[in-house]
């Protein structure tokens, strides 16, 4: 996973993630890290008030975006597309996205754009001499609009506002994988999340 900014101290340029340990961090320079600095409880609030701001937008948006995805869909016969992913080590992607008919016999997405609302959290930054950019992380901002895409890309995108907004850095570490399916017949978009982990079981003995 690439150096994310809208996870970043506004004071330090530190990285902010909320899976990291939440007493120190490392900043992130171009030369590389630079020093370890403290993370306050109230900038990592923050950051998950920017997040929660993020999700409304989303739900709003997807409000009018799937009715429209839906219809194209069911234009194209198709009833089900599924999409699988997986992801750990920092780095997450998708594996596949399929498509059926009610027979379930494979479809190709419908070769149609649509134009839909859409909310992408920006980050914002102010001129800093103390920095090698020239630049300082302020904070983010919620930005909406309309983007105009194909079908197979608004299902990405769905995708990825959807796992973020529930499992925000759930490619980390030991990561995850699993479903999501677009059903246009139930009008429901189903995310499924497997996340792993690793167990240690400690012994001490003594003779």
């Amino acid at each position: 996973m690439t150096n994310d900014p809208s996870l970043s101290d506004p004071e330090t340029g530190a990285s902010a993630n909320p899976n990291a340990d939440p007493a120190t961090t490392t900043r992130a320079t171009p030369e590389g890290p630079e020093t370890d600095v403290l993370l306050t409880d109230t900038w990592l609030k923050r950051y998950d008030d920017e997040r929660a701001r993020l999700r409304v937008a989303q739900t709003e948006a997807l409000k009018v975006t799937k009715p429209l995805l839906f219809a194209a869909l069911t234009a194209a016969g198709i009833t089900r597309v599924t999409i699988e992913f997986d992801g750990s080590g920092d780095s997450g992607q998708i594996e596949c996205i399929a498509a059926i008919d009610k027979d379930d016999a494979p479809v190709e997405m419908p070769a149609v754009m649509i134009t839909s609302p859409s909310a992408t959290m920006v980050p914002t930054y102010e001129p800093c001499t103390e920095t090698a950019s020239g630049q300082r992380f302020v904070g983010n901002t919620i930005q909406t609009g309309e983007q105009t895409e194909s079908v197979a890309a608004l299902i990405e995108r769905i995708f990825w506002d959807f796992i973020e907004s529930r499992h925000d850095g759930w490619e980390n570490d030991d990561g995850g994988h699993g479903e999501c399916v677009f059903d246009p017949g139930e009008n429901i978009i189903r995310l499924e999340m497997n996340e792993r982990y690793t167990e240690t079981n400690y012994y001490e003995h003594e003779i």
